[in-house]
């Protein structure tokens, strides 16, 4: 069972007050320090200084502009048009339309923006801070926050990629000279360059690579490094390194790596990711949870990498609330469309899935998907949002395997489909295009409220796709966000 870290919530309570932005810049990446926040020598003058910067980099990434709505379930899922339209007005009616620069979409759109180079810069104060004063660190400390802050520093960096970035790299090589988001490495006012992707993509591997060395030291899920009994007692302060599927980890890195390889798209990269998918599914401890075994509707058991997003039912539980007609903001699928998702008019395929038997509800306007409702979830479950999970190192496994070896691409999918409770298989005479239609359908259903899908329909270069208006192409004018009018006029960046 997996065990809550006291330290985790006392910190994440606390430190929203705490965590700082030390700068100023015309954008707002950096901003100005208050007098009550804390300037950086006294931050960073110990090792808690250091754990509190950290989490306050995880409180960044939870904010409603960062993963706990805009980053995930709630704009990506609509983009991806998995939820049933909008009747009345609401902030994000203009999505629909795929209209990124209304009065209603623009705040939004920026406010991602900015969410994540605020993180990045926080990332790269620390990052900066913890080079002068290591040796003030442990070196368990040391290897661990330090792999921490370079994996989110690309995690970060990559979902700009996936929202304000190019896809279809395998289909389209001319991008990969092009300019892409810049990727801030150092921590200042001034304004970080814009590279091309190649260059892009090489700084986000080596950060990558360098986090997934040092938490293959010493990160504590990480268990083929067999370290002694109490290795960690003199740094696990109050279980802070308790409970590492709430953060970035040695597994969740390497998913990570898995899922940029995948975005880069050449044959080569997707064999590496392919082989890394493979290595998480041996060795992790995040395990397919089947419908027999579930004991909660997050399937946290599965998490890579999650999010403890204090008040997450604040947002969640009135947006996932279609039992009241009047409530236009609700989420929730027509029962025609999650019929349609699910295929329930095969018994053995839609009504076995627990994906739609347990994780979606029939209310009073629609299905609703009751994954990230807090309304029920046990406390050990709450407030969790998952950002990596095991089911989609299959599928990435399954992507390759279906132009290398074809029947094991079948395999793979039906484990994920076996473990959600569907009686049927696919068939193993399937041919290539069966299978990749099957891996769509899987996409489509394992990920609803988690905001992958349009991701996945992006960085594969689908032309249309479900629910998409039959005069609508699925282009760059619909995939790729713009960015912030400011760094175009001020900043004179490229996109």
């Amino acid at each position: 069972m997996f065990i809550r870290s006291i330290y985790f919530f006392r910190q994440l309570l606390t430190l929203c007050g705490i965590i700082v932005l030390f700068a100023s810049c015309k954008k707002g990446w950096l901003n100005e320090t208050p007098s009550s926040q804390i300037p950086s020598e006294v931050q960073f003058s110990t090792e808690g200084g250091f754990r509190d910067a950290l989490m306050g980099v995880y409180i960044g990434m939870s904010k409603p502009s960062g993963y706990a709505k805009d980053m995930s379930w709630h704009l990506m899922d609509r983009l991806a048009i998995l939820y049933a339209p909008y009747t009345s007005t609401t902030p994000y009616i203009d999505f629909q339309d795929f209209n990124y620069t209304s009065v209603r979409s623009r705040p939004i759109v920026d406010g991602m923006w900015d969410v994540c180079y605020n993180n990045i810069a926080n990332i790269n104060n620390a990052l900066t801070n913890i080079e002068i004063k290591k040796s003030i660190l442990d070196p368990i400390n040391y290897n661990i926050i330090k792999g921490e802050l370079l994996a989110l520093r690309a995690y970060i960096h990559f979902d700009l990629i996936r929202i304000y970035g190019h896809g279809n790299f395998s289909g389209r090589p001319e991008l990969a000279s092009r300019l892409a988001i810049p990727y801030a490495t150092v921590y200042g006012k001034d304004d970080p360059p814009q590279l091309t992707y190649t260059a892009t993509f090489q700084l986000m591997e080596a950060d990558i690579d360098m986090a997934i060395d040092l938490l293959r030291k010493d990160d504590p899920v990480y268990t083929a490094a067999q370290h002694p009994a109490g290795y960690y007692d003199r740094v696990n302060i109050n279980g802070f390194y308790n409970n590492r599927t709430l953060r970035m980890n040695y597994y969740a890195a390497l998913a990570l790596k898995a899922r940029v390889l995948s975005w880069e798209g050449a044959s080569a990269r997707k064999v590496v990711a392919r082989d890394i998918a493979n290595e998480i599914i041996s060795n992790a401890p995040a395990h397919l949870i089947t419908a027999a075994s579930s004991t909660n509707k997050v399937l946290m058991g599965e998490d890579l990498f999650s999010l403890n997003i204090q008040g997450f039912s604040l947002i969640t539980d009135l947006l996932l609330n279609a039992s009241n007609a009047t409530n236009y903001n609700a989420v929730f699928l027509a029962q025609a469309a999650a019929e349609e998702l699910y295929e329930t008019d095969n018994p053995d395929i839609g009504l076995a899935d627990f994906r739609y038997n347990t994780l979606t509800e029939l209310q009073v306007r629609g299905r609703v998907p009751v994954k990230l409702r807090q309304e029920g979830n046990d406390y050990i479950s709450k407030n969790r949002m998952p950002l990596i999970r095991i089911p989609e190192l299959y599928y990435i496994a399954a992507e390759d395997y279906i132009d290398t070896d074809l029947a094991k691409a079948i395999q793979y999918l039906n484990i994920v489909r076996q473990a959600r409770g569907i009686l049927q298989d696919i068939s193993a005479g399937s041919d290539k295009q069966t299978v990749k239609d099957e891996l769509t359908k899987e996409y489509r259903k394992e990920f609803l409220s988690e905001g992958q899908l349009f991701f996945y329909y992006k960085r594969l270069g689908f032309t249309t796709y479900p629910g998409l208006a039959a005069d609508r192409v699925a282009n760059d004018a619909l995939y790729v966000l713009p960015y912030p009018a400011n760094e175009i006029e001020f900043g004179g960046r490229i996109q």
